[in-house]
Order: C-alpha cells, then sequence, then structure tokens
C-alpha cells in the first residue's frame, strides 16, 4: 500500500472516529496531494508523498514557535497534535551511527581517496540509494566529523 493509500484509509476512519484533530490534518494533507497531483500531471509517488508531509510539518513548526508566545495553549495543543500525526507518515531516518557506517561503506565502495573533494559523490549515493531514510544535516555532520 502506498504512503498516499494509507493516508486516505486513515483520514476514512478518522471521520468515522469523529477524531476532528485528525480528520483536520490528513484532509488538508490530502487536498496538498490532489493539489500537486494536478501540477505534475502525474500519480504521486511516495517521495512526493514526503515532501508534501515536511513541507506542512515545517509551517506548523513555525505556528508553534509563533503560538508558544501567546496564551493560546487550546490552539498549541491542537498544532502539536496535528504535528505528531503527520510525523508518523514519514519514514524513520537513520541514526548518526547508522549514518556513519552507510559514509564508511560508500567511501569503499566509490573508491573515494579525497573526501573533502570528492564529498559530492558520497552525498548522490546517499541521495540515490537511500533517499529519506538519511537525514542530509546528520549526513553532513558525519562527514565534516571525518575531516577533522
Amino acid at each position: 500500500m502506498s504512503l498516499l493509500e494509507q493516508i486516505q484509509k486513515d483520514y476514512i476512519a478518522a471521520m468515522k472516529n469523529r477524531d476532528e484533530i485528525k480528520k483536520s490534518a490528513l484532509n488538508y494533507i490530502i487536498a496538498q496531494m490532489k493539489n500537486k497531483k494536478i501540477e505534475i500531471q502525474k500519480e504521486l509517488e511516495d517521495w512526493d508523498v514526503i515532501k508534501i508531509l515536511k513541507k506542512e510539518i515545517k509551517a506548523i513548526c513555525e505556528t508553534i514557535g509563533f503560538l508558544e508566545k501567546t496564551d493560546k495553549v487550546e490552539e498549541l495543543e491542537e498544532e502539536k497534535a496535528k504535528k505528531v500525526i503527520l510525523e508518523f507518515y514519514l519514514p524513520q531516518c537513520k541514526s548518526k551511527e547508522e549514518t556513519k557506517t552507510i559514509i564508511e561503506w560508500l567511501i569503499s565502495e566509490l573508491w573515494i581517496t579525497e573526501l573533502a573533494k570528492q564529498r559530492w559523490q558520497i552525498m548522490w549515493a546517499i541521495k540515490w540509494k537511500y533517499g529519506e531514510e538519511v537525514d542530509w544535516s546528520i549526513a553532513n555532520e558525519v562527514i565534516n566529523d571525518m575531516l577533522k
């Protein structure tokens, strides 16, 4: 089952269970996915859905930041709940140790001799082979630690 299908299934379940927060969060994501599908004029892949989820989570984080400065406790809790709901659909990222193992393996596999100059090859290979499973900031941090 694709990520899009899972979200639609969970949206229907939220409607049946009268879970207003989950229904609201998933309804907005489904609308964003429909808009993206119209924009690119093809079916969405899981990575398209992940990009939409990440964009919405980033927007929710900004909203949470603003709400923390106010006394709107109920709205703040609702936004935090939406964030948790949407994060559930994101793939689990590799830990720093797992990322380091992947990078070390890629260095030997790609015959990297000068890490500073060939860093882009590792990053490209990570993106191509692991996609959203590896967090870019963690990968950059690991590479920077290796360069020291």
